[in-house]
């Protein structure tokens, strides 16, 4: 039965009593980003479908576009912390606990992300038990210069990249190809977009109730690792030297008088980039991973309400998506002014703040 919501799509695919539950996101004007309600709506879904014995497996994708996700919608999320919005919910938590779902569920989720995938888009992505990329991904987690950090558990899988990738990807924003993507580790390989419509079909045609590594067999089979010019991994050992310094600053100073093509780059970032944000990401790819991904989502709320009691969120929104004069004006003018104290502060154990955890996975 099809289900129509404002941005939601939801249908299940096959034969009586053997089906696939699709979830298509279907937001282009938006480039599909995550509303509080779609965020509820998708959890919603797949509690029905967690105990529903004839969904086999869960499909996820996006209609037409050019974007799979492109994260967050942050000017509702910043009218949600504001009390603006008229349900005035906590966006977080129903994205966080989304994911908690996503992750937890105990059958297949086949994520097939086709185009841009940003932030929250990579919440999605990310913590399924299929992530699939096409050759047309766009890949950027670009959270530091808007006034917040990697979240969605990419303190998880961030770490899945070789080297310190996954830091420099975090730290700058910088937005990959499949390329990348594929070399870096963070995917084991792609589904050449041309061929998504037979994929899509030979999962809807799965009769009998697979096991994960059926459907890895089902996706090897439309798979390829032929990939394209990429972008950082023929950089990896200059991104591991320089990453390696404890200090921020002291990456910094080092990208400003190095002539290495991605000096430059990261040097930008390093001083336009929202110095606060930039201080918190690096802790939380750095520090010891959590341990597992109900505790990385908990920590990513509490490293969320906690940064965005600071006016940067705001005002990165404000630069981005309200005023779009792109010139924010950060709480902190430099990594100097951000104290070793304030970053110990918003991941202080103490009184954290915390949401309910999902029955289902109780």
């Amino acid at each position: 039965m099809s289900i129509e919501t404002e941005y939601l799509n939801f249908d299940t695919i096959g034969q009586t009593g053997s089906q696939t539950g699709q979830i298509m996101l279907n937001r282009p004007k938006a480039l599909h980003a995550l509303t509080t309600t779609m965020c509820h709506q998708i959890r919603h879904r797949l509690e029905q479908w967690w105990h529903d014995d004839t969904i086999h497996q869960v499909m996820l994708c996006a209609s037409q576009g050019r974007a799979f996700c492109a994260g967050g919608d942050i000017r509702e999320a910043l009218e949600s912390m504001q009390g603006k919005s008229l349900e005035a919910l906590d966006y977080f938590e129903a994205e966080y606990g989304m994911d908690m779902i996503i992750a937890g569920f105990p059958k297949p989720v086949i994520c097939i992300a086709d185009g841009l995938v940003m932030g929250g888009g990579s919440g999605l992505l990310f913590n399924s038990s299929h992530p699939v990329i096409t050759d047309r991904i766009d890949f950027t987690m670009p959270e530091t210069g808007i006034g917040l950090f990697p979240d969605v558990a990419a303190s998880l899988f961030l770490r899945r990249a070789t080297g310190r990738i996954g830091l420099y990807i975090g730290l700058t924003g910088t937005r990959i190809g499949h390329g990348d993507v594929i070399a870096s580790g963070l995917m084991d390989y792609f589904i050449p977009h041309d061929k998504l419509t037979e994929l899509k079909a030979a999962i809807a045609a799965l009769t009998t109730r697979p096991d994960q590594e059926y459907i890895d067999d089902v996706l090897a089979e439309f798979a390829s690792r032929d990939v394209e010019p990429m972008l950082l991994m023929p950089h990896l050992d200059w991104i591991n030297d320089i990453l390696a310094h404890d200090r921020l600053e002291d990456i910094r100073d080092a990208a400003a008088v190095s002539d290495h093509s991605l000096a430059a780059p990261l040097y930008q970032a390093l001083t336009q980039r929202c110095p606060l944000s930039l201080k918190v990401t690096h802790r939380l790819l750095t520090s010891a991973p959590s341990d597992g991904y109900i505790s990385a989502l908990l920590l990513d709320y509490c490293l969320a309400k906690r940064i965005t009691e600071y006016p940067d969120f705001a005002e990165g929104v404000r630069a981005a998506v309200i005023d779009k004069d792109q010139n924010p004006q950060w709480s902190h003018q430099s990594l100097d002014d951000v104290t070793d104290k304030m970053i110990d502060d918003i991941f202080d154990d103490s009184n954290r703040p915390h949401f309910a955890l999902p029955s289902v996975l109780l």
